[in-house]
């Protein structure tokens, strides 16, 4: 059974982490008090562990939670404060910026182009529409990890300070 409980764990994190790729403006708006790590422990692990306790008993749970926490917290440590570091300061990520911009095919910032354009990606490539395989999924991440560093730069007033060039 541990090893079904560490497959869920396993699971269960990759799909929190996609969770946190597609809304991390958001989650910083609400986490950014707290520190890297305290952030870790409430938003992943805690939440979690509050869902394996309906399925697996305590000892099951202790021993393939930590086996899978401590093999990826390494990689969540990095998304979080690479991502965090951005809605920071997002004039230090002009590169993000641009590669949003190539991604939704623009040449400058505008906010109903931008926002026109994620609608047509998002009814393109939603897993409803385009089927409900991996690469759909990921491709919506890629969707909405762009779209939110392009309304992050937006809503901090950046709006016609940049242009591919």
């Amino acid at each position: 059974m541990s090893s079904f409980c560490r497959k869920v764990i396993e699971y269960m994190y990759e799909n929190r982490l996609n969770q946190f790729i597609s809304s991390f403006y958001e989650l910083f708006k609400e986490y950014s008090h707290l520190g890297e790590e305290e952030f870790l422990r409430e938003w992943f692990d805690r939440a979690i562990i509050r869902d394996l306790i309906f399925y697996f008993p305590p000892s099951t749970i202790i021993s393939s939670f930590e086996e899978v926490r401590n093999s990826k917290r390494h990689l969540f440590r990095t998304y979080v404060k690479t991502y965090w570091g951005f809605c920071r300061n997002p004039r230090k990520h002009p590169v993000r910026i641009n590669e949003a911009l190539k991604f939704f095919g623009l040449e400058e910032l505008d906010e109903e182009e931008i926002r026109k354009r994620y609608r047509e990606l998002v009814r393109l490539h939603h897993p409803d529409r385009a089927g409900r395989t991996r690469e759909a999924h990921m491709m919506m991440v890629k969707i909405n990890y762009y779209y939110q560093i392009l309304r992050r730069y937006m809503s901090d007033g950046f709006k016609s300070t940049l242009q591919i060039g």
